[in-house]
């Protein structure tokens, strides 16, 4: 019997057309029946494409595609990740169908703003061939990092994953914002930057999510393919159970990938080890006996057999690590914990006029440091609308300035709102430090001013009392 392998090395028979193991596209030799495409050539390093971007060396390749490390020559020879789509099915109509939906699901990509995101730059079709551009990370995967603490015998610790929790539900959380799922969380697919220590989330809505939506509508053109194996994205262990067999994916589908890739990362064991043959119930407490007793809770909920016993949202663990609220009594067979939703750390991700961010209920009010100090405020907090204060400083010594005034009463209603937009923070505590420290700032100068107008007064009044004395 003949075999064919995916790029994982998962072995399946020659006539399969998806990989049992993890759901990879299986590029096959070329059927004239089914019209799937044989594997086409790889760029060679030195390609130019759209007469901008050099290759410089393939980084990987998947059943969807290849990606390419590339360096863009209009944008001072900065590297960029270059996703190559090949269609799964071939044809003039297929491909301008598939670069119709590929121009619409671009679209859609281009929007998505957050800074552990790789920004999405543009699609191009070049010849036969469909591309995307994405900014590239410097760094290195979890799986790669896991790897070599492995080859030392150590793995990562528990609070280590409670902060990879931190760092990572908020993009999460905004994901799910904007109706968009994941489906393919793994330590592969997180990578931790360089620049900053963070978690980046890759493989996100590029060549595989748009060659989902592409199949998905091009289903009928291909033998054997329907749009619910389109819809079956996702790495066998990591992905749960209902969205494997049935497609079905939602905000908790990514929460149970996460909650897999926590385990491997702090076991070093592969999902399959961590689940008991007979029962396909997991194991991996087991592995992790002194694991605390708040993650292990966290961690189960996360990998519930039954959606409905899942977390439903990245906020719901947010607020529990954030709180140390234990959700114990309140997780129950058949009950869905009620837990109160905050808004994840979303700060720093659009211009103080987008409405579409939406700002903590705890930092709204009013803000003293920015009423009083607009100019000044303005600087720390990057809101540089507050600049416009010192257009007119020849008032300031009387009246504190028509500019200064208007721009202290605008801030000091919006100062919060916008500084929570145009600033990253690590968290409410500290945005809510900071403008505690310049309210204080504002109020001490406030009194010293004061102080010192008080005293001049005294002192002239005296010296008018001395002189009407003196002149009787």
């Amino acid at each position: 019997m003949s075999f064919i392998t995916c790029s994982q090395g998962h072995q399946n028979p020659a006539a399969a057309r998806f990989c049992s193991y993890c759901g990879e596209f299986l590029q096959s030799t070329h059927n004239s029946t089914t019209g799937v495409a044989t594997s086409q050539t790889q760029l060679q390093p030195g390609t130019k494409l759209r007469d901008r971007y050099i290759i410089h060396y393939q980084l990987g390749q998947g059943g969807f595609g290849r990606t390419y490390l590339a360096r863009d020559i209009n944008r001072f020879n900065e590297s960029v990740v270059i996703k190559e789509l090949i269609p799964l099915a071939q044809g003039t109509y297929n491909l301008h169908k598939a670069e119709e939906l590929f121009e619409r699901e671009a679209a859609m990509l281009h929007k998505l703003k957050h800074p552990q995101i790789p920004h999405f730059w543009e699609f191009f079709r070049e010849g036969q061939q469909l591309f995307i551009v994405q900014d590239y990370i410097q760094g290195q995967t979890y799986q790669s990092l896991l790897n070599r603490r492995l080859q030392r015998g150590e793995c990562f610790s528990e609070a280590e994953i409670i902060q990879l929790f931190r760092q990572l539900l908020p993009v999460l959380s905004y994901l799910h914002h904007q109706g968009i799922i994941h489906r393919d969380i793994a330590p592969d697919n997180i990578i931790c930057r360089d620049s900053d220590k963070l978690p980046v989330l890759i493989d996100l809505g590029g060549v595989k999510r748009i060659a989902i939506n592409v199949a998905q509508q091009l289903a009928g053109g291909l033998d054997g393919f329907s749009s619910d194996n389109a819809t079956r994205l996702g790495k066998v262990g990591y992905a749960p159970d209902e969205q494997i067999r049935m497609g079905i994916v939602a905000p908790y589908s990514d929460l149970y990938a996460l909650g897999v890739t926590a385990i491997v990362l702090m076991t070093g064991k592969q999902p399959q080890e961590s689940i008991d043959p007979q029962t396909m119930n997991w194991i991996w407490d087991k592995h992790l006996p002194s694991l605390s007793r708040q993650l292990k809770e966290i961690l189960s909920r996360m990998l519930a057999a039954k959606p409905y016993e899942r977390f439903q949202s990245a906020e719901e663990i947010l607020e529990i690590l954030e709180t140390g609220h234990s959700s114990a009594q309140s997780s129950r067979l058949g009950a869905v914990t009620k837990v109160k939703t905050v808004l994840a750390n979303n700060s720093g991700q659009g211009s103080i006029f987008d409405n579409s961010i939406k700002v903590p209920d705890e930092i709204q009010g009013w803000n003293w440091g920015a009423f009083f100090l607009p100019g000044v405020w303005c600087l720390t907090n990057r809101v540089w609308i507050g600049l416009v204060a010192w257009i007119d400083p020849t008032l300031l010594i009387f009246s504190l300035g028509m500019p200064w005034l208007v721009m202290g009463i605008v801030l000091g209603v919006k100062g919060n709102e916008w500084a929570w937009k145009s600033r990253q923070w690590r968290s409410i505590s500290e945005f809510k430090a900071h403008q505690r420290a310049w309210a204080i700032a504002a109020w001490l100068i406030l009194a010293i001013v004061l102080a010192v107008v008080l005293a001049i007064a005294v002192i002239f009044g005296l010296l008018l009392l001395a002189g009407i004395s003196s002149s009787r």
